[in-house]
């Protein structure tokens, strides 16, 4: 988990690091301490800020960060009172707190995104949601597989680098031998590329190079 803590106090930032590092937000975790900006800050999960509701609306709107990646970043308020209009989505922590209850707050987000990120696969620009089988390109065109459909393309997501074969598809998506002659796959590779060329106006996105199946890495923003 990536912890940015904002603010202009800067002592009060390194202390409350140090807390948080002494109840083990080390582990796993890296906590940065800036003030007025989140550039160069990559994979930004959660967001503390002592700013005044005004100027952390303000950051906000001046933030380099894409808004729809500035919404999926969980963002905690301390506040001197609950009288302010606060941004949506955010979590208040009223003066003076305890550390630990920061803690118990982080705690709770820390379950909440690593069951999220267990429904979700990520590659480059593509986003699957396995629960939802829905496969969205770069935050904005969105297709729904259907289960087989799924099921290979969590197959090409796991196998990104080395491919992956029709033996090995049939295998393990149909668990059936190998050997046996059916053109099942061919169907619904043909239906998955065709979902795939009309939803999300992608020709080519899966490639076959010597009998092994890949996604493109010059789509997906990977590379080889």
């Amino acid at each position: 988990m990536n912890l940015a803590i904002i603010t202009s106090n800067m002592l009060f930032g390194e202390s409350l690091k140090t807390l948080l590092e002494n109840y083990k937000f080390r582990n796993g975790s890296s906590i940065l301490v800036k003030d007025f900006t989140l550039e160069n800050i990559k994979d930004l999960d959660v967001l503390v800020s002592d700013y005044d509701s005004n100027k952390f609306k303000e950051f906000l709107s001046n933030t380099k960060i894409k808004k729809n990646k500035l919404k999926e970043i969980e963002k905690i308020l301390i506040t001197q009172t609950r009288l302010e209009l606060l941004p949506k989505g955010s979590i208040h922590l009223k003066r003076p707190f305890r550390v630990v209850e920061l803690v118990e707050v982080l705690h709770t987000i820390f379950e909440r995104m690593k069951s999220k990120r267990e429904n979700k696969k990520v590659l480059g620009y593509i986003s699957f949601i396995i629960s939802d089988r829905k496969l969205i390109y770069k935050d904005r065109q969105a297709v729904l597989l259907t289960e087989k459909e799924s099921d290979i393309f969590v197959s090409l997501l796991n196998s990104k680098d080395r491919g992956i074969t029709k033996e090995e598809v049939m295998a393990k998506v149909w668990m059936l031998n190998p050997n046996i002659e059916t053109h099942t796959f061919e169907t619904h590779l043909y239906r998955l590329r065709k979902k795939i060329r009309e939803g999300l106006i992608l020709s080519d996105f899966i490639i076959n190079k010597g009998g092994r199946f890949y996604l493109n890495h010059e789509l997906t923003g990977e590379k080889n």
